[in-house]
């Protein structure tokens, strides 16, 4: 299996690196959401027919508006409402929005919690 990397991609840059993507006949694998003591993240994974993937990552905060990419990958908007749900991070103009209502929790937002936010 081959190694993978991740390459940094900021807001600004993401639709135009999605629109690349497209171009070189990469379709949209799954958009994640992790968080860390220190630092929160999304991964972006493109991959190719003959399985060659391609892995970006943007560094976000809960708060953050990052532009959708479900205008160039329309099951983007999945993801997107999941992260927005679940990790408190904003999608501007998603294909299709779920306005917070996506996940149903007994704490909004709760995977943008550390530990002791939660009580645990």
């Amino acid at each position: 299996m081959a190694e993978q990397t991740y390459n940094p991609v900021t807001s600004g840059e993401i639709i135009d690196r999605a629109k690349r993507y497209v171009q070189e006949g990469y379709r949209l694998t799954q958009i994640h959401c992790t968080k860390t003591s220190t630092e929160m993240f999304i991964i972006y994974t493109f991959e190719k027919l003959d399985l060659t993937c391609e892995n970006l990552k943007m560094h976000v905060q809960v708060g953050d508006t990052v532009p959708s990419i479900s205008g160039i990958f329309p099951a983007a908007f999945l993801y997107e409402n999941e992260t927005h749900d679940l990790y408190g991070v904003n999608f501007s103009d998603m294909a299709v929005d779920f306005k917070g209502t996506f996940y149903e929790t007994s704490v909004k937002q709760a995977f943008s919690m550390t530990g002791a936010d939660n009580n645990e």
